[in-house]
């Protein structure tokens, strides 16, 4: 059969190959999760979501473990922003450049319009015949993610056979043109130097005449050209871009984060030596990596004897005791954060699941079980807080609420067999219309939906 194709639809079947490949670090990628860095960037962000008219609390950013430059939109609620282009960009205005960039996108349906334009341009009936094979590649990693990381995969390689013709490439520099106008008055409206937007694309220009494996990603879906360059270089004046005083300080500080996270711990602690607040938050990350767990604390009290009400190096102490063992001194350093910042779902669920290690402690379950409804609230598809109310519910004896939460979480997961099971078990133990009946039988509905959709 793929012999078949490949004789029928050879030029096809070579483009669809280069982005799978291009593409697959996307399906199989690591996605991050950090209280600090993900209240900096929304910092940025939302006052640009709000210039381009996009609802409050519409747009979900995804941190991605990638070191290539590189971000984009799957569509109009997602934006995925690759922590290579975080530290690459060198300020938080080349950062803040690219979300305006992103937003323009979103704000003018791109998304809609290149996935039509994909449909028109190419036989539709074989590009759904290869994304299938495409699909069922990926989907062989045993990351207990995987069917998130494939959704995610399926929309990017939907546009990947289309995007590689001439015509499309067409297209998409017409896309660019649109969206760097509208970042540039989204970055004027909140009060911003709209030449943040030439700051990743001046370090990217030129990438083109490279061959292809070598351009970062960002190129690929964000093709550039030297009219474009131009046009930004004439509305712009990149040498007066720069970040005032909060905006670098909290730059410095997620790019020595990312770094101490995701650098060697040797390279991390090479580079960062001074006595700066950044190169210690740096050094005190990679001990804890090394891992050398004590001389981690022994920066981190430091820091903390500078900036005692720091609720991002409690919570980092608070990690590295539990970690460790130190479970009472981790949950007092989860608290003491949250004081300073209540409103953090991921401190919160830390903190609960500390407080559930003691399985005999029905104070603390139920103090577990306030957090996790907080969480709930604001991350209604948090999978780890699904299971851990779960947990609190099961020990405090509720056990058709405990059924109904297990069905939640594996609905999130799509494990729909066992959400399934979850939910008749509900249904068979709860009268009609009773509030847990109508959500088990909301949840059976929604997975009959999704499978004959499928």
């Amino acid at each position: 059969m793929i012999a078949f194709l490949y004789k029928k639809f050879k030029r096809l079947f070579i483009i669809f190959i280069f982005f799978l490949i291009s593409f697959s670090n996307i399906a199989l990628a690591k996605f991050i999760r950090d209280t600090e860095i993900e209240n900096i960037i929304y910092g940025w962000a939302d006052p640009i979501f709000t210039a381009a008219g996009i609802p409050k609390n519409s747009i979900k950013i995804h941190l991605v473990a990638d070191n290539n430059i590189n971000a984009f939109v799957t569509d109009g609620k997602n934006m995925f922003i690759n922590t290579g282009l975080i530290i690459k960009a060198g300020s938080a205005n080349g950062l803040i450049g690219v979300i305006a960039h992103e937003a323009g996108h979103i704000a003018a349906g791109h998304i809609v319009n290149i996935k039509q334009t994909a449909r028109e341009l190419q036989e539709n009936q074989f590009i759904t015949s290869l994304l299938g094979m495409g699909m069922l590649i990926l989907s062989s990693t045993s990351d207990s993610l995987k069917k998130d990381r494939i959704d995610i995969a399926q929309t990017v390689l939907s546009l990947g056979p289309s995007i590689a013709t001439k015509s499309f490439f067409s297209y998409s520099r017409g896309k660019e043109y649109v969206a760097d106008s509208l970042a540039m008055e989204y970055l004027k409206k909140v009060n911003r130097n709209p030449g943040a937007l030439g700051i990743i694309l001046k370090k990217l220009y030129g990438q083109e005449l490279l061959l292809l494996e070598r351009q970062d990603p960002f190129l690929r879906t964000h093709p550039l050209s030297r009219e474009r360059m131009q046009i930004i270089k004439q509305k712009t004046s990149l040498s007066k871009v720069v970040d005032n005083k909060y905006d670098h300080m909290a730059y410095q500080r997620i790019k020595a984060k990312l770094e101490g996270f995701l650098e060697k711990p040797g390279k991390t602690l090479l580079n960062n030596q001074d006595n700066s607040l950044y190169s210690r938050y740096a050094r005190s990350i990679a001990y804890y990596r090394a891992p050398m767990h004590k001389k981690s604390l022994v920066e981190l009290d430091k820091l903390l004897s500078d900036y005692p009400k720091d609720p991002y190096f409690l919570e980092l102490k608070g990690q590295i005791l539990s970690e460790n063992g130190y479970i009472k001194e981790a949950t007092m350093m989860y608290k003491k954060a949250l004081k300073i910042i209540p409103n953090s779902p991921l401190i919160q669920l830390s903190l609960s699941s500390l407080l559930l290690e003691d399985d005999k402690n029905i104070k603390k379950t139920k103090e577990a079980k306030v957090l996790l409804d907080k969480v709930i609230k604001k991350e209604p598809d948090n999978i780890l807080a699904w299971h851990l109310k779960g947990v609190t519910y099961m020990r405090l004896g509720y056990k058709v609420k405990a059924n109904l939460a297990a069905a939640e979480e594996f609905l999130r997961r799509r494990d729909y067999a066992i959400s399934k099971n979850f939910a008749n078990k509900v249904l068979n133990s709860t009268k009609k219309f009773s509030s847990e009946n109508l959500r088990a039988s909301d949840i059976l509905k929604l997975i009959n939906q999704i499978q004959e959709i499928s």
